[in-house]
């Protein structure tokens, strides 16, 4: 074979395999900036059917508190007929008591949902039969709500204008992605035609391609960016032409009555309504034909922001000129706030993508090198790749699991309490703390092999299992199940990845191996309750647990790739077996868990470490920042991108230190280091308490784990207990350990709280991971040579 087809190989399969991820990247992105994009306009649609509903609502209620019967009001169809006109989008309105009687109904003829008379008497949507319904309270002369005003949307109540800003977004995507992938194939072409080596060739091409696929990806976000801004400021100015001309519809019904605007009352009360309903109207005013303002509520003017003018009907005698005008202010503060918040939505959602097009680029590059990129000896480049990808869909129900237990709770008339929703979670969590200990044996035994495909089938199973029970609204206790089985799933899964891991490095590259593979683990889960959330909007619970399932495929396509290299890898070593990569230990005399609890390096940075440390981490994530955050008002989008920079830091810091630990041969310094700087993270926290000192924070904490991470593995698995116990046993250990400290964290924190206070429960947890690293530091003995030797050789 030539040097040229030699090197035309790996080129060809690289263009190909990058023109290949470039659509499937692309189409991620797309489909997550055109779900988030339908919400912002869904959200506005809902909104201004939310005020102009309620002032129908208000006149139905007023009859009511005059002593007239809902039962007996009359003109009650031609009251319908005038809201489905005064809201275009509407398909239905009806009014349903409180028993569920539908006491009138126009247009559409659907089932209307019962909302009962105990659900705090205010606005609430519910989705039944394809249609989303916004029912309004009527209350009498009590204050008891007797019946509600329904209105009935499409599920997705998305503008004409939306249709087109979407399909404009499609055909962006689609021309970014034929010209990536038609520059890369020209690039691919030209590499395999060069005449520099072949090293460098293939070097290029990775460069090359990388480029491609992040300008690809950059260039759309920043039209995505663009789009946002451009829909909420169009769906702001919608909002005010649509309220202005509901309003003005009123009042011209009254002026054709003879009626005069300065006789006419509660019309202050009725703009203040609409401000309140719709966030983006900032005041409102109805101004007579001279100029002079009759009526206003809010900040008016047009400095406080765009102003959207209705005039009224013209009256008899007035030379044709109107009767008033309606000016509608629109919150230029409350709009720049939604341009920013909806900005900040697209910016998570690039950084979302670009995640995925790293971890893409990581498995692209780990199948093309083939095992000389990978050391020669270890075969574990598969590890990170399959980490992601079943995380990935492992973690695609994560953000909706409580509330489809409420749902399923309130469907079958059991009480919805704080415990029923979060027993599906803590169910799956268990069982995946038992499966973690059976996992590592097993693997030591029979192979990682075995665990991994158990733990991928038993998660297939089990988001099977919940889409039936969703589907059919089965008993809440079925959910439960079936979410345990989806734990034991993980455990296996989860379990037998690390072992795959660290049965195929040797230990002079374990701490870069596992930080790496932590890396991986951290973006999957992101990415996947991100495209989670986003898929349950479009697609319903049930659903998503169908495309967990079917993502599921993909971990296992890799674990068989692994395999398959991990056989070519022994054949081709038979007769160098000092180059296969290590086997796993069997268990040996004086080994098994007792070996273990005797290791004295392993039980320190298990004991000093890895429960210390997952005790600040939760603690400080799930419980302090949180509810600092919410206390200053921040909304849960913004507390869940403080808590992605947590993420971010061990992503792009977590490699880095991992390789730093490959290249000493005492770990301690990292334990130690990741102690402190985990302790200078509660010190920002309870020192700061504002924004910028808990994003501080946050990161710190990242920073800590990047640091300790891969230490604590390379460190406290090469003892000649763990080595007698076998690397699967002590991996089990060690992740029980961490959950152990996250079960923990929340209780000691939460505890140190409330009896101390704050800011003095965060110094307290600070000065016990401090005096956890100074334990360690005095406690553990540097690794003697032979020591490590002995360890190399028997892991």
């Amino acid at each position: 074979m030539s040097l040229a087809t030699r090197a035309r190989g790996p080129i060809f399969r690289l263009t190909l395999a990058l023109a290949l991820l470039l659509p499937v990247c692309m189409g991620i992105a797309g489909f997550l900036n055109l779900t988030a994009l339908k919400r912002v306009d869904a959200e506005a649609t809902v909104s201004e059917v939310t005020a102009i509903g309620g002032k129908w609502a208000d006149r139905l209620q007023v009859a009511v508190r005059y002593g007239k019967p809902i039962e007996k009001f009359s003109g009650l169809d031609d009251l319908l007929d005038d809201v489905r006109q005064d809201i275009p989008l509407a398909g239905q309105a009806a009014v349903v008591d409180v028993k569920g009687h539908v006491l009138g109904s126009r247009g559409e003829e659907a089932a209307v949902p019962v909302v009962g008379a105990d659900q705090g008497g205010q606005v609430v949507e519910r989705v039944n039969a394809g249609r989303r319904w916004v029912l309004f309270p009527i209350r009498d002369a009590g204050g008891a709500v007797v019946a509600h005003l329904g209105v009935a949307l499409p599920e997705e109540a998305h503008t004409a204008e939306i249709g087109q800003t979407v399909q404009a977004m499609v055909a962006a995507a689609a021309a970014a992605t034929i010209l990536g992938v038609l520059v890369t194939l020209g690039l691919g072409i030209v590499s395999a035609r060069g005449r520099a080596a072949d090293a460098v060739r293939l070097k290029r091409m990775r460069v090359a391609g990388i480029a491609v696929v992040v300008l690809a990806q950059a260039g759309f976000a920043a039209y995505a960016i663009g789009e946002f801004r451009s829909a909420v400021e169009t769906a702001a100015a919608r909002q005010g032409e649509r309220l202005a001309a509901s309003v003005a519809n009123d009042l011209d019904q009254l002026i054709n009555k003879g009626i005069a605007l300065r006789f006419m009352g509660r019309i202050e009360d009725n703009f203040a309504r609409l401000i309140d309903q719709v966030p983006l109207i900032g005041g409102a005013a109805l101004v007579g034909p001279d100029g002079t303002r009759i009526a206003a509520a809010g900040v008016t003017g047009p400095d406080a922001g765009p102003v959207v003018i209705r005039d009224l009907t013209t009256v008899a005698g007035s030379g044709g000129r109107p009767a008033g005008r309606i000016e509608i202010t629109l919150s230029g503060a409350a709009i720049a706030d939604s341009v920013q918040s909806r900005v900040l939505d697209a910016v998570t959602l690039a950084l979302v993508s670009a995640m995925i097009v790293g971890e893409g680029l990581i498995f692209v590059f780990a199948a093309v090198r083939g095992r000389a990129g990978a050391g020669g000896i270890a075969d574990s480049r598969f590890a990170r790749p399959m980490a992601f990808l079943f995380l990935l869909a492992w973690s695609l129900p994560l953000s909706f699991v409580p509330l489809a237990m409420r749902l399923l709770a309130a469907g079958d008339g059991a009480a919805t309490s704080d415990i029923m929703m979060a027993a599906p979670v803590s169910a799956e969590m268990m069982c995946a703390l038992v499966t973690a200990l059976i996992a590592g044996p097993m693997a030591d035994r029979r192979g990682w092999q075995v665990p991994v495909l158990t733990g991928f089938g038993l998660c297939v199973l089990a988001n099977m299992v919940s889409l039936v029970v969703m589907a059919t609204q089965t008993h809440p206790a079925a959910f439960i199940a079936a979410r345990a089985l989806g734990g034991l799933g993980y455990g296996f899964a989860w379990m037998g990845i690390q072992s795959h891991l660290y049965a195929t490095t040797l230990p002079e590259r374990r701490a870069s191996a596992t930080a790496g593979l932590i890396a991986g683990i951290f973006v999957g889960q992101m990415c996947g309750t991100a495209i989670g959330a986003m898929l349950a909007e479009q697609l319903g619970y049930a659903n998503v647990f169908l495309v967990a399932a079917l993502f599921m495929v993909m971990p296992l396509v890799v674990a068989l790739v692994a395999v398959s290299a991990g056989r070519e890898l022994a054949v081709e070593t038979d007769d160098k077996p000092a180059a296969a990569a290590p086997a796993p230990a069997p268990a040996e005399a004086g080994g098994g868990w007792r070996g273990l609890l005797t290791d004295r390096t392993f039980m320190l940075v298990l004991v000093c470490s890895v429960i210390p440390f997952s005790i600040a981490q939760v603690g400080l994530l799930n419980f302090a920042v949180p509810v600092y955050l919410a206390e200053q008002g921040i909304n849960q989008s913004d507390i869940g991108r403080v808590l992605m920079v947590n993420g971010l830091a061990v992503i792009l810091l977590g490699p880095l230190f991992g390789r730093l630990t490959d290249k000493v041969t005492d770990k301690r310094p990292f334990i130690v280091a990741g102690s402190l700087a985990a302790a200078a993270a509660l010190v920002v926290a309870s020192i700061g308490g504002n924004l910028m000192a808990l994003v501080a924070a946050v990161f710190l904490i990242g920073v800590s784990g990047s640091i300790a991470g891969g230490a604590q593995s390379a460190h406290g698995l090469q003892g000649a207990g763990v080595a007698r116990a076998g690397i699967g046993r002590a991996v089990s250990m060690k992740r029980s350990a961490d959950k152990f400290g996250q079960m923990l964290g929340p209780l000691i924190v939460g505890g140190l709280f409330a009896v101390v206070g704050t800011t003095a429960g965060l110094a307290a947890t600070a000065g016990l991971m401090l005096a956890a690293g100074l334990l360690f530091l005095l406690l553990d003995r540097r690794p003697a040579p032979a020591r490590a030797g002995e360890a190399e050789a028997s892991s």
